[in-house]
């Protein structure tokens, strides 16, 4: 989970207030966050939803607000639903560096935690990725295994990357690395703390994992 940068202007559909999941309000979701979900950072092809930061239920004056829609996978949506109306919002918050992002290969475990002291919305993002990334018992449920499984391999894939760059530094792996990190790839909040944990990684690549910092 990074942070996103939204256009400051909705769609027109929305002064209308007759739906927010318009065919507009989709496209320029899928356009601000370079098609993917917010929450997971999976590239979405059908499965998307038009999900509210603050709940409908809890806060209905914001159903139509654009400034609390943002695009998610319905398996992100549904995680979510109304129990974590204070997560960290990220159009205001650099959550990538707020938030600890690894995977943690022998015990199968993706790890979150606040980064300097918690706040109540650092914490309960962090509940929330756990239950994404991890589920709540005790195995994973199908879905929650299918997404661990998709996750551990792209980043399995970007360490064995990162490590062949290491031992030689081509060009051509160095550009590989590049590409892996564009905003548009999968999975830039875990691949944030990978360059960060290496003193040569972050020193080639620190000015191509600032995203949050380059509007």
């Amino acid at each position: 989970m990074i942070r996103i940068y939204k256009s400051s202007e909705g769609p027109s559909s929305l002064e209308h207030k007759t739906s927010w999941n318009c065919e507009d309000v989709n496209s320029r979701l899928m356009k601000d966050q370079h098609g993917k979900c917010y929450l997971c950072e999976r590239r979405i092809v059908t499965d998307f939803q038009v999900e509210h930061l603050k709940s409908c239920n809890a806060n209905p004056d914001k159903a139509y607000q654009w400034s609390n829609l943002l695009w998610a996978c319905s398996y992100c949506n549904q995680k979510k639903s109304d129990s974590f109306d204070c997560i960290l919002n990220p159009i205001e918050c650099d959550v990538e560096n707020s938030i600890f992002q690894k995977i943690d290969f022998p015990k199968s475990f993706v790890i979150f935690r606040s980064e300097g002291d918690p706040t109540i919305e650092s914490e309960a993002t962090v509940e929330l990725l756990k239950r994404i990334f991890n589920g709540l018992g005790k195995y994973r449920k199908l879905r929650e295994q299918q997404l661990y499984d998709y996750t551990k391999a792209r980043i399995t894939s970007f360490q064995a990357l990162c490590l062949s760059w290491l031992n030689n530094e081509s060009e051509e792996l160095r550009n590989a690395i590049i590409e892996e990190l564009d905003i548009r790839s999968e999975f830039l909040g875990f691949k944030y703390w990978i360059i960060r944990s290496n003193y040569r990684l972050l020193s080639t690549f620190s000015s191509f994992i600032i995203w949050n910092k380059s509007k």
